[in-house]
């Protein structure tokens, strides 16, 4: 992909994030072809939001997901400072448009994570974190047109992994023998059901999950630093919100996370 495709990519995902919306145009021959193609639209994207960053999300994390929802591997993305809060949340709807919410754990570093060749061992990685229970909220930058082509895998990620931003909750030090992959979940967005979750195989075990996004980052020669989170994927369905919307997550007896949207 030419540099100057890339720039342009970026500059139409980075002017929709900054506004925010959508894009009103996003040319066929500047959608990426490759995974290089897409990690450089999403790096170009960064560089022009010029913000710093508090971590990576991972999305598409468990095989069985993965082929539900047509993708052909996992989907990164960086989380943004101006986007990163802690529950109980009061947030503008406006920062948030085309938005849906989704409960996620997330894994907070206690120590640098330097890049090595063949990354870290979920094991290694375990004694180096603590947990943090999160909400997501989430969203493409991709028009909002019924001819526009449904999102592959790589456009994703090109879309910073689709992410906007992120709640979490306070650490969790005593994690390691819990079973967070059978976990449930009450999530309830406004009056209706609770959200329906992703158990088994539908979820991957988040510290695996973790290791994933490590291994990626450490493909690309990228440290992750001491502070920064690392979320691992969708526990439950998202869910459309909107003005006035408010969410509830029960993650059991581990804890709460509150969002309130304006």
């Amino acid at each position: 992909m030419a540099n100057n495709s890339t720039q342009r990519a970026a500059e139409l995902l980075a002017q929709a994030w900054m506004k925010p919306g959508k894009a009103e145009s996003f040319p066929d021959e500047l959608r990426p072809k490759t995974r290089e193609d897409a990690y450089a639209i999403q790096d170009a994207m960064a560089s022009i939001i010029g913000q710093a960053s508090t971590g990576w999300k991972l999305g598409a994390t468990s095989p069985a997901m993965r082929r539900k929802a047509g993708h052909d591997g996992p989907i990164i993305g960086r989380i943004f400072e101006e986007v990163t809060f802690l529950s109980p949340a009061r947030l503008p709807i406006a920062r948030f448009p085309h938005a849906r919410a989704e409960c996620e754990f997330a894994f907070r570093l206690l120590t640098d994570i330097p890049a090595r060749p063949n990354g870290y061992a979920a094991a290694e990685l375990a004694q180096a974190v603590t947990l943090h229970l999160a909400v997501e909220i989430i969203g493409n930058r991709y028009p909002d047109r019924p001819d526009f082509p449904r999102l592959s895998t790589i456009d994703e990620i090109a879309d910073n992994g689709t992410g906007i931003g992120f709640v979490f909750g306070a650490e969790i030090s005593d994690w390691r023998n819990l079973d967070l992959r059978n976990l449930v979940i009450d999530m309830k967005v406004d009056a209706r059901p609770p959200a329906e979750n992703f158990l088994g195989e539908d979820r991957c075990q988040p510290i695996e999950s973790l290791a994933q996004a490590v291994q990626i980052l450490c493909s690309r020669g990228i440290s992750i630093k001491t502070g920064e989170y690392v979320s691992t994927g969708a526990a439950t369905d998202p869910q459309p919100i909107g003005k006035g919307s408010t969410v509830r997550a029960t993650f059991g007896d581990l804890g709460m996370i509150a969002v309130d949207f304006d």
